[in-house]
């Protein structure tokens, strides 16, 4: 059997966009996806009978169902691999895949790599992050979507960007409405100060709408959505959480919550990834630059005419989808700037390595780490579980203010440990080439 063309990791909408388009131009492709479906966290599906309880928008309705036909129409150039990861590369050039419905370990050499790893929420430390019923406000969303299940008892979202509103909406829906929505930002103040970039974030009537929507809903549901404020800590009392939070001009107020939701903004998925595109190797979406479902699905395209054309396959390209992506951008920055809200500072007993239960206090006792690698190996900061995922970022601004130069991609990315995803040693010990198995060949 001949290997696919492409390996394409990740099966959101910037992969299956770019199978579908490869599969049009004539080449096959491997699609690798550690879920049980595809369509990433925004298109999760119901995990029961029926769609999911989750109210999609239009849009995003329309999206999700012509990807699914696009693929459904690939099908006989297109293999998708479900509950799959990548888990490293060999000293061949094989690709390995850990293959839990197989379980073993299998390896597979394309003529190229397509990378559609998505984003990674991103969660500033605070007093208290780290206790059991605070989450990120994307693991509680996807939780609703895939479940059905509405978490029990009053629930607080806090943080920063659109996000919020989207999941408030959505608890309301479901019937359990937060207590309360806390923005760090002030986009209205931002608006008015600033019409053009308003302007900008208008342009997409789509997203418009989405957020009318949104906004109607918290109305309705009479859910307070208070800007300016940021919460400052987070203590577990034997009813549930106290979650203490500040107000720009400096008022203090407290919640008796069960369950706190946290999201201050997405970054690109980019952990143990390459520094840069190499030949044949590209990535694609929000792993890329975080535009949206919208532009991943374009940049899913465009990216895998990019491929065909290093294969050989004449291609011409479509200015259309640089042009759209564009304007994707500009909305993108546009919103990003009505949402700009001052950084959380973490006190000395903030938690900043949760693996590993670091504190600030124990990163400024460090006398001998002056590098990144040193900070792993002295420090123990990155060394946990995650490697890094969740504290490099607020590692590497410690670092900064302490006056060490390095970046959150070298506590991390750089130095990641192969394999880069837990695997089991009867997987690895049942190895075979996917040549061995069926996968669908390029005329």
């Amino acid at each position: 059997m001949q290997s696919a063309d492409v390996l394409i990791v990740g099966g959101g909408p910037a992969g299956m966009a770019a199978a579908a388009e490869l599969a049009r131009l004539g080449l096959s492709a491997l699609l690798v996806e550690q879920r049980d479906q595809l369509g990433g966290a925004i298109y999760r599906r119901f995990a029961g009978a029926g769609d999911t309880p989750v109210n999609l928008p239009s849009h995003h309705r329309k999206h999700r169902d012509a990807l699914a036909q696009g693929i459904a129409q690939a099908a006989a150039r297109v293999l998708p691999m479900l509950q799959s990861v990548l888990i490293g590369v060999d000293g061949e050039g094989r690709f390995l895949i850990d293959s839990r419905p197989l379980g073993r370990v299998v390896g597979v050499r394309p003529k190229a790599v397509m990378l559609a790893l998505g984003t990674v929420e991103q969660v500033l430390p605070r007093e208290g992050w780290e206790l059991p019923g605070v989450v990120t406000v994307g693991g509680m969303q996807v939780q609703l979507k895939e479940t059905g299940e509405v978490p029990q008892g009053p629930i607080l979202l806090a943080g920063n960007g659109p996000l919020l509103m989207a999941l408030a909406a959505q608890l309301a829906s479901a019937g359990n409405p937060p207590v309360a929505v806390l923005e760090r930002g002030q986009p209205v103040v931002a608006a008015l100060r600033h019409a053009g970039v308003a302007a900008n974030a208008l342009r997409s009537w789509p997203n418009v709408a989405e957020a009318l929507s949104y906004g109607n809903r918290l109305l309705r549901a009479r859910i307070p959505y208070r800007t300016g404020w940021a919460v400052e800590s987070i203590r577990a009392v034997d009813k549930g959480l106290v979650v203490g939070s500040r107000h720009v001009g400096g008022l203090y107020r407290e919640y008796l919550v069960r369950h706190v939701a946290l999201h201050d903004g997405l970054q690109p998925n980019t952990t143990g990834l390459p520094t840069a595109d190499g030949p044949g190797i590209v990535r694609i979406g929000d792993c890329r630059e975080v535009l949206g479902a919208q532009a991943a699905v374009l940049d899913g395209r465009r990216g895998a005419q990019a491929l065909a054309r290093h294969l050989g396959r004449s291609v011409q390209p479509e200015t259309q989808l640089d042009l759209a992506i564009a304007r994707l951008r500009r909305t993108q920055q546009a919103v990003a700037q009505l949402f700009e809200a001052p950084l959380i500072v973490p006190t000395p007993d903030t938690v900043i390595c949760r693996c590993e239960g670091l504190r600030r206090a124990d990163f400024e006792q460090l006398q001998v780490a002056g590098s990144a690698h040193e900070l792993r190996l002295v420090g123990r900061f990155g060394m946990g579980a995650c490697q890094g995922r969740f504290c490099a970022q607020a590692v590497s601004e410690l670092a900064h203010a302490n006056g060490l130069e390095f970046n959150a991609a070298e506590l991390n990315g750089d130095v990641l440990r192969w394999p880069m995803r837990p695997v089991s040693l009867a997987a690895l010990a049942n190895y075979t080439d996917l040549d061995a198995l069926f996968l669908p060949t390029a005329n």
